[in-house]
């Protein structure tokens, strides 16, 4: 009882002190010679669980590697080398100037109309979140925002909420669009096909009320007439045109390669990581050809394979890692089979409830945990079900763990990257407003796509 206790608590104090960090402490600054290293320093809350077990001998050697390799249905080493690998070639997509490409065609289609604009940049977001990755979306659409609305004289802060929205929203609809996506379909055998079936509606149900929703909210501010700018020539966003035609036809062969993985029996992540290879050695060939060019010309061509590299979330490793021990403590004693047995003494037999219960407690305490350490600690609360009703519950959880990030800003990694992007800018938004935004939306959202999840789940 006492362990049971002791492991409880050590998982409440890992993800206080990681929420701690994240809100007071964001960055860990390292020196090397004559240059300093920044991390996020998240991870060190994650990895205070561990150390605490192993001082407390809550868990053996033994069981600290069983927790390192998952099992049963999960493959930590296989879930981080999916998610890094689709990161990396977002990221030289983002290198190349892609992704500010595609946001100068939406700011030239808006003209001096701010609706225009509102649902341009909406759509945009929402299509690039889809096939990338929410995270890597926000990191680079919010300083783009900023700085046009700026520059356009026009209040940024509606453009950024519907960015930040949109990424949070539709990042649910593939596999790949969150970490917490794969975590839960890796751990169900949720097929990439499979899992797109089943959120294809529930995604575009939420979608289309969040924009709703945040016209409504903002139909006033938006509606002012914008100063006319010159848009550039969204081409000449491009650094790198080959390496942009390069990066797309990896990743959208690398998708398509990820939908058909389960009827070759081959593992996800073994795919994505022979893209990511791919593209690796392309670019280390294509550096050091212009290492050879410069030693006989003053060649300017940047080297993308550090670029790409320095700007991967390395910290999520540790991360991820540290919180799969922690879940194995709480497995071990029990922990997780009582809240799975309480959720099963609430929901009965009915798929439906399932689906609101899981969804509704996922968005919530994704606000308190975290939604990565909650959906590695859902995981495990879920096992203990089986047919439609795990099937609902593991749904419910994604959406919940996508969507609950737009109640508050803690609520996943993506927000609080994107309020230490506007800090940088000097742009206030307070938790408070936020919040305020959040409450005002994504509870319909939340509904509405757990509504229509309900229905597939009673029909199909």
């Amino acid at each position: 009882m006492m362990a049971k206790l002791s492991v409880h608590t050590i998982f409440i104090i890992s993800c206080l002190l990681t929420i701690y960090l994240i809100l007071r402490r964001p960055y860990l600054y390292i020196r090397m010679g004559k240059r300093h290293l920044r991390l996020e320093s998240y991870f060190l809350g994650a990895l205070l669980g561990p150390i605490l077990i192993m001082i407390f001998g809550i868990l053996d050697y033994t069981q600290i590697i069983n927790g390192l390799k998952g099992g049963r249905g999960l493959n930590p080493f296989g879930i981080l080398i999916l998610f890094l690998s689709m990161v990396f070639m977002s990221i030289f997509l983002d290198i190349t100037g892609f992704f500010e490409c595609c946001a100068r065609f939406a700011l030239k289609w808006a003209g001096s109309d701010g609706i225009r604009l509102f649902f341009s940049l909406y759509l945009m977001v929402s299509v690039l979140t889809i096939f990338t990755s929410n995270d890597i979306i926000i990191l680079t659409f919010t300083p783009f925002i900023y700085y046009f609305a700026k520059n356009a004289h026009i209040d940024p802060k509606p453009y950024l909420i519907a960015e930040f929205f949109a990424a949070n929203t539709w990042s649910m609809m593939l596999y790949i669009g969150n970490p917490t996506n794969i975590l839960l379909a890796a751990a169900f055998g949720l097929h990439f096909d499979k899992y797109f079936k089943w959120m294809f509606l529930p995604t575009l149900a939420a979608g289309l009320v969040s924009i709703v929703g945040l016209f409504v909210v903002f139909r006033k501010s938006i509606s002012k007439p914008i100063k006319v700018r010159q848009v550039d020539n969204p081409f000449d966003a491009l650094t790198d045109k080959t390496g942009a035609a390069l990066g797309l036809l990896l990743l959208g062969g690398c998708i398509v390669a990820l939908a058909v993985a389960p009827y070759l029996g081959v593992e996800m992540w073994i795919i994505s990581l022979v893209f990511a290879l791919a593209l690796l050695f392309i670019l280390i060939f294509r550096d050091s050809s212009v290492a050879l060019l410069r030693q006989r010309i003053r060649d300017k061509k940047r080297f993308m394979v550090g670029e790409t590299l320095r700007k991967m979330p390395w910290t999520v490793v540790p991360f991820v890692l540290s919180l799969f021990i922690t879940v194995e403590a709480l497995h071990l004693y029990g922990v997780t089979r009582e809240i799975g047995l309480w959720f099963r003494s609430i929901c009965g037999q009915s798929a439906t409830a399932y689906g609101l219960v899981y969804g509704a407690v996922s968005a919530l305490s994704a606000n308190v945990l975290n939604n990565i350490p909650m959906t590695v600690a859902s995981v495990s609360v879920i096992r203990g079900l089986s047919g439609k009703n795990l099937l609902a519950a593991a749904l419910a959880t994604a959406a919940g763990s996508n969507l609950g990030a737009n109640i508050t800003p803690i609520g996943a990694l993506a927000g609080i990257m994107w309020m230490s992007i506007l800090h940088t800018k000097d742009f206030h938004l307070s938790f408070k407003e936020f919040v305020r935004y959040g409450l005002m939306i994504t509870p319909f959202t939340i509904l509405a796509c757990l509504g229509v999840l309900a229905l597939e789940l009673a029909i199909f």
